[in-house]
């Protein structure tokens, strides 16, 4: 059996770029609610791990250069039970 293509996280969002670019779609934003919502895998991994939502709020807002607060991600990160029946809802919506 051929092994499968393996793409990274940065490999889709590459190729998610060239592809809104080529089309001349605008660029997608997002704003604090929907950035902490989709990445509460990893905010739930790294909480986990021990890391507070400051301390999570602040390797966001390094990365981004964007404001992000603890309690932002207090707020607004989603339990696996809460991403599951948003992932229903978006499924729903297609």
């Amino acid at each position: 059996m051929a092994k499968e293509t393996m793409f990274t996280l940065a490999d889709f969002l590459t190729a998610q770029k060239a592809l809104r670019d080529a089309s001349g779609a605008e660029e997608e934003t997002f704003n604090v609610e929907e950035l902490i919502g989709m990445a509460s895998d990893e905010i739930e991994m790294l909480k986990e791990q021990g890391k507070s939502d400051d301390e999570i709020a602040a390797l966001m807002q390094k990365s981004t250069g964007k404001t992000v607060t603890g309690a932002n991600v207090k707020e607004y990160y989603l339990t696996p039970e809460e991403r599951e029946r948003w992932d229903e809802e978006d499924d729903e919506d297609q």
